[in-house]
Parts: structure tokens; C-alpha cells; sequence
């Protein structure tokens, strides 16, 4: 369902979804930017610019990693993530202009 609504209201944005078994494959796979999931990054820590854990119980906090940023956020709304999401396409918009020249 977030995976439905993130393509309808951020068109820009390269959706994949899959189910935690396959998560690392699916990362390798599609490489990502930025992960949402309801697991801790232990796949490869520190090799994604944005990381965030949703809780499956709504009473506890979302974990937010962007850019090595960390901190926690009360069951984030849909805004939420679509900002989280263009902090992060920024952050590789800048490190792209960086390697260019």
C-alpha cells in the first residue's frame, strides 16, 4: 500500500518492493537510495543515504537515518515520508553535481 501510494504521488521516484527474505537480493538488485522497512539496516549499514524503519506497531517511533543523520519520529504520516524522500533525492542530486567536474 505505501509502495502504491509513494508511485501515485512521487512519480519521479523508482519504487521495488519486496518481502524481507529477498531484501538484500532486491537491494543488490535494485540498488536503492533510500529503504523503507520495518527491519533495522543490517544488510549493509551505512551504504544507503536514507534508511527508515516503520514500526508495525503504530504506539512506537519510526527510525530515520538520511545521510548519517539519525533520529526518531512518532508514527510518520504519508508527508512525512514524501519529505524524507526529497531530502534524499536532493543528497544524491549533490553528490552527483560533486563527481561531475
Amino acid at each position: 500500500m505505501i509502495a502504491a501510494a509513494l508511485e501515485a504521488l512521487h512519480p519521479r521516484a523508482a519504487v521495488a518492493t519486496a518481502d524481507l527474505g529477498a531484501l538484500a537480493q532486491e537491494m543488490e538488485h535494485f540498488d536503492p537510495h533510500m529503504v523503507v522497512c520495518s527491519t533495522p539496516n543490517t544488510i549493509d549499514p551505512g551504504s544507503r543515504i536514507a534508511w527508515m524503519e516503520l514500526s508495525l506497531d503504530p504506539a512506537r517511533s519510526a527510525k530515520v537515518c538520511i545521510d548519517s543523520r539519525r533520529w526518531e519520529t512518532p508514527n510518520p504520516t504519508l508527508e512525512v515520508l514524501l519529505a524524507l524522500i526529497d531530502e534524499a533525492e536532493n543528497l544524491v542530486r549533490q553528490e552527483d553535481r560533486s563527481r561531475c567536474c
